[in-house]
C-alpha cells in the first residue's frame, strides 16, 4: 500500500507521523509546497519525497493537509490523473467542507473519509472526528482507524456534528493554552518563578483531564470533590463564576462553530 500526504504543516506533518508510528509496512510519500518541510520531515521520522503529481498517480491513500480556499485549485489541477484512476480513498481535513462539496471537487468513484484532528495528536494525545462517505468501502474504516491508531481517540460521528467536533475539540486546544497561560501569569503575579508556575499550570490542566477520563465522574461531581466549604477553591470558583467564566468558554467554542460553517460557504 502506498499512503501519500499532500501538505504538511502541523496537522499534516502531525498525523503522518501517527501513521509512521502504526508500522503498517506501507510506502509514506510527502509532497509540501516547501521542500524543506519534507526534508525536515524525513530527517526526523521517515518518508519518500514526491510530488503532487505522483501521490494522486500512484497512492492508494491520500492525506490532504491543505487549507479549504486549495482544494478546489488543488483538485481540479490533477483532475485528469483522478479520472484515470480506480477508487482510491481520499482523506481530508479541511474545516467546513463538506463531503458533497468534496465529492463535486472529484471523479465519482473515488471514496472519502472527513475528518477533524486536533493539534495533541502530534503527541498521541489528540481528538479525531471523522465521517465517511456513503460509497467508503467496508474496510475503509479499518483502515483509517489502524492508520490513526497513535494519533489519539478517535470519534466516528455523524456529518453534522462535524462542525461542532471542530470549534470544541479542533479549535479547543487554543481555548487550553490560554487558560493554562492565565493560570501560570497567576501563579507568578503571587510569587512562583515562570517555569515552575507554567509546569504546574499545564500539569494540573492534564491530571484533571485525565482524571475525568479515568473516574468517568461528571466534571460538576469533581469539582465539588475541591470546594471544601467556606474554603479556597471556592473562592475562586465564585470568582470564574462572577465573571462568566462558563458562558464566556461555551460562547467561544459557538463562534468558532459558527466560523467552521462559514468556511465551508
Amino acid at each position: 500500500m502506498k499512503i501519500g500526504f499532500i501538505g504538511l504543516g502541523n496537522m499534516g506533518a502531525s498525523l503522518a507521523k501517527a501513521v509512521l508510528q502504526a508500522k503498517t509496512g506501507a510506502q509514506i510519500l510527502l509532497a509540501n509546497r516547501s521542500q524543506d518541510k519534507v526534508d525536515a520531515f524525513i530527517a526526523n521520522f521517515s518518508g519518500q519525497a514526491s510530488s503532487n503529481e505522483e501521490i494522486f498517480a500512484e497512492a492508494d491513500v491520500i492525506f490532504l493537509g491543505v487549507k479549504p480556499a486549495q482544494f478546489s485549485e488543488l483538485l481540479s489541477q490533477y483532475h485528469t490523473i483522478l479520472e484515470k484512476r480506480a477508487c482510491l480513498l481520499l482523506i481530508s481535513m479541511a474545516a467546513g467542507l463538506t463531503l458533497e462539496k468534496l465529492a463535486s471537487l472529484i471523479p465519482n468513484q473515488h471514496r472519502i473519509i472527513r475528518m477533524m484532528p486536533n493539534t495533541p495528536a502530534s503527541i498521541g494525545q489528540g481528538v479525531i472526528s471523522y465521517t465517511l462517505s456513503a460509497n467508503c468501502q467496508a474496510d475503509d474504516k479499518e483502515v483509517f482507524c489502524q492508520l490513526l491508531q497513535h494519533a489519539g481517540l478517535l470519534f466516528e460521528i455523524s456529518e453534522g456534528l462535524i462542525d461542532a467536533a471542530t470549534g470544541l475539540a479542533g479549535c479547543g486546544p487554543a481555548f487550553v493554552y490560554l487558560f493554562i497561560e492565565a493560570l501560570a501569569d497567576a501563579g507568578v503575579q503571587t510569587g512562583l518563578p515562570r517555569e515552575t508556575a507554567l509546569k504546574m499550570a499545564a500539569q494540573t490542566v492534564v491530571g484533571a483531564g485525565q482524571l475525568v477520563l479515568e473516574s468517568q465522574e461528571h466534571p460538576g461531581v469533581l469539582k465539588d470533590q475541591v470546594c471544601s466549604p467556606g474554603g479556597s477553591t471556592i473562592a475562586g470558583v465564585a470568582s470564574l463564576e462572577a465573571h462568566a467564566f462558563r458562558g464566556t468558554v461555551m460562547d467561544a467554542v459557538h463562534q468558532a462553530y459558527k466560523r467552521t460553517q462559514e468556511l465551508g460557504k
